[in-house]
């Protein structure tokens, strides 16, 4: 929990240091340039220390692994264990010569606590990159023809939102709701037909905001190319004033954080439906929103016709989809991810404080829950349809596509985008953008 904070604090710091740049940027452009240069060499310097730790954590993996087969079968289960590894060939040490010199108990366990603690360092400097990598790739894009580069990181996430929305040229319009402070940025295609334009819900991750939910993944880019429409909501703040949405059952108390988002979402929708009459709504959710979609294809919504989810789960106390129907499910997750864990986590206690748990289902429980609604099996060991490059910090093709369509009901598709290596951040581009909004849209 401590280096996630870590993380939190680093990331917010950044992105603070970043807007302060586009205020310095109004009245001093030259420094601003030397502050974008400046985070420019720290992106740099942490890629560097990136690989570094890297090697160590390979030299300190093959020494685990020497250990292990000098050891006994019990300490070498222990020892690959604590790596957090499935070494081949290491939990079985039959068949090693006699007579092997025994390796001191300390020595083992100072080399498996290093490896532990460099595999922490790691992931949170990779995450951080990440965080610096998106940032950097905003500023790079918007300095194209403006004036003032770093001019569209000031403002109010609905302000930045807009800017981002009209910009890529498509029409902007705001859904009001009475108990929410801003109104909610409804991106329209130039072209849009009555019955037949699909919505897009996208909501951002704990922490986020419209705007930066845009700059991560921007839909709002293909509205015209892909002729949807886009709305992008804000989750309220939390006592430190991060926006969050409430993804379980547990309404409506607003002191514990407990507002009805799926009341919210559901009555954003309809409201935006009065701009006009659209097909299909589709919903697409990271981290916390990711959760947040999960949730809206538990509990039904009005036109929905399937949701998709970056980084998110949902919890295992959450109460039963009974009744919903059934709707389209992808799963996006990474292997690497130490946020919300690929395999699930049954140990966070949860944020309110109340000493109540707040258990997360792992990856293939979601897809067994999406099949179950739908009528058909999540099988034990899928196998993969297709292999995908999506994740520009992860070499070759790491994501593993996984689809069940037999047996479900009619229409529906379940799918599984496991991504083997890839953080909670992953470095995607056109070809995920490209990949996502195909999948939703062929969601009929």
């Amino acid at each position: 929990m401590g280096s996630r904070r870590f993380l939190g604090g680093s990331a917010v710091c950044i992105l603070a240091a970043v807007t302060s740049f586009a205020c310095a940027g109004a009245s001093e452009e030259p420094r601003a340039d030397e502050r974008v240069l400046e985070l420019e060499a720290k992106a740099r310097s942490l890629e560097e220390s990136l690989e570094a730790l890297a090697s160590e954590n390979a030299e300190l993996r093959e020494e685990i692994a020497t250990l292990a087969k000098q050891a006994g079968p019990a300490e070498a289960r222990e020892a690959a264990g604590s790596a957090g590894e499935q070494e081949e060939g290491v939990a079985d040490s039959e068949g090693e010569p006699a007579g092997q010199p025994a390796i001191p108990e300390e020595d083992r366990t100072s080399t498996v606590e290093r490896l532990d603690d460099l595999d922490v360092r790691v992931r949170e400097l990779e995450d951080l990159a990440s965080t610096v990598e998106w940032v950097l790739l905003a500023v790079e894009q918007w300095a194209k023809g403006e004036d003032n580069p770093l001019s569209s990181l000031e403002g109010t996430a609905l302000e930045r939102t807009v800017r981002l929305a009209a910009d890529s040229g498509g029409e902007v319009r705001y859904i009001v709701h009475p108990e929410r402070e801003d109104p909610s940025v409804l991106v329209m295609p130039l072209v849009a037909v009555e019955g037949e334009t699909p919505l897009i819900v996208s909501l951002h991750g704990y922490g986020g905001d419209s705007a930066y939910q845009s700059i991560y993944v921007p839909l709002h880019e293909r509205v015209n190319t892909d002729g949807f429409a886009l709305l992008l909501p804000n989750g309220i703040r939390d006592g430190e004033g991060n926006r969050f949405w409430n993804p379980t059952d547990r309404c409506c108390d607003s002191a514990k954080g407990g507002q009805d988002d799926v009341a919210y979402l559901t009555e954003l929708v309809a409201g935006a439906e009065q701009v006009m009459d659209f097909g299909p709504v589709y919903f697409f959710g990271y981290s916390n929103g990711g959760f947040m979609s999960h949730h809206i294809a538990c509990k039904g919504l009005p036109g929905l016709r399937a949701v998709a989810s970056l980084a998110g789960t949902s919890y295992v106390e959450a109460a039963s989809c009974d009744g919903a129907s059934p709707v389209s499910v992808l799963h996006i997750h990474g292997t690497a991810d130490e946020v919300i864990r690929f395999v699930g986590d049954g140990s966070d206690p949860g944020r309110q404080g109340d000493g109540e748990t707040a258990f997360y289902a792992g990856a293939q429980e979601m897809m067994t829950r999406g099949s179950s609604r739908a009528g058909c099996d999540w099988p034990e060991q899928p196998r993969p349809y297709a292999t995908l490059d999506l994740d520009q910090h992860v070499p070759g093709s790491e994501t593993q596509a996984f689809r069940l369509e037999s047996g479900c009901a009619e229409g529906v598709q379940i799918e599984l985008w496991m991504s083997v290596g890839s953080s909670h951040a992953p470095g995607y581009g056109d070809a995920f953008v490209d990949a996502l909004v195909n999948w939703l849209l062929s969601q009929k």
